[in-house]
């Protein structure tokens, strides 16, 4: 296959979408395929992109996973992995994705939307007191501002810090959950010549921060977070049942990750649905896939397969 792997983009996330995509670029050259590494430093010039290239991108969170650039590869009559640009830009509004996913039955946490640019007091939003609250974008990934707040009275200094780090965008003020926090791959790989597969979800695994909140520094720049397969079969049979609602209800493609904490009476609960999940040596993606038997050259081979088989369907 001809792939063109993007990454960088103007986001936040722009190092760790370079990480992935070194990744993915030395994976799929492993594998025998014909690679180009194309790191935007802003956004895609289209002269850039291989005629007869799929797009294989890993630019995470803004612009990479909002749905901007799947429109632009759409209007380029490119084929790309993931979701299209409708469920990409979907899935990363958090409030749209718990809105979906609750009329489709699927349990979200609590939550408000607050914009930090317009002054309010909480006492106006009738926030719970009882297990602390998560303030977090709207519109971004890998927990990028997220602040872990113990009650209400806490709110508007954290929210002056987000001012101040962040500035003023959409917001999410949660109730916190006690957890413990599991994600769920799900792909959709199959073999080609077999159509559109279903999806399936990968083994569960069970997230444990050695700092108590999987935030972005758990993510990427401690040593401290344990991140290991689900033990209880029951338990991974629930997730994955979920995982793959989540998916089907949000619409996605390829492959997502969504991510799942436990409620106090004993329930799950959906945060979010990343469709664009990391793909970094530290990733959970490539982690359940390896706990799958799916080494990682196979996994981004077999990604690039699905956009590869509608690339070659459309001519």
């Amino acid at each position: 296959m001809k792939i063109d792997v993007l990454m960088g983009g103007p986001g936040r996330e722009a190092a760790v979408s370079r990480t992935s995509g070194a990744a993915v670029v030395a994976a799929l050259v492993e594998r025998g395929h014909d690679v180009l590494a194309i790191d935007l430093p802003d956004r895609l010039e289209p002269a850039r992109l291989r005629p007869g290239a799929v797009v294989f991108n890993v630019i995470h969170g803004t612009y990479g996973e909002d749905g901007t650039l799947q429109g632009e590869l759409d209007a380029l009559g490119k084929s790309y992995v993931g979701s299209d640009a409708a469920v990409s830009r979907r899935c990363m509004n958090k409030q749209a994705t718990k809105d979906l996913l609750s009329a489709a039955g699927i349990r979200v946490p609590w939550g408000v939307a607050v914009d930090l640019a317009v002054p309010f007091r909480p006492s106006d939003l009738k926030l719970p007191h009882h297990a602390g609250l998560v303030l977090k974008p709207r519109d971004d990934g890998s927990s990028v501002g997220l602040k872990i707040v113990a009650n209400p009275s806490f709110v508007l200094p954290a929210v002056e810090e987000l001012l101040r780090e962040v500035g003023p965008r959409p917001y999410l003020i949660e109730e916190r959950l006690p957890g413990p926090e599991y994600t769920v791959a799900v792909v959709a790989l199959g073999d080609p010549a077999d159509g559109d597969p279903a999806p399936v979800a990968l083994p569960p695994l069970r997230i444990l921060p050695g700092g108590g909140v999987f935030d972005y520094a758990a993510k990427y720049q401690r040593d401290d977070t344990i991140e290991e397969v689900v033990p209880d079969p029951d338990l991974a049979a629930r997730l994955a049942a979920l995982g793959v609602a989540a998916y089907r209800a949000a619409g996605c493609r390829d492959l997502a990750r969504t991510d799942v904490m436990a409620t106090a009476d004993g329930d799950l609960a959906v945060l979010e649905i990343n469709t664009l999940p990391g793909m970094t040596g530290r990733s959970l993606t490539p982690l359940a896939a390896r706990a799958a038997g799916i080494p990682f050259p196979v996994l981004c081979e077999r990604l690039a397969a699905r956009a590869w088989t509608r690339q070659e369907a459309h001519r």
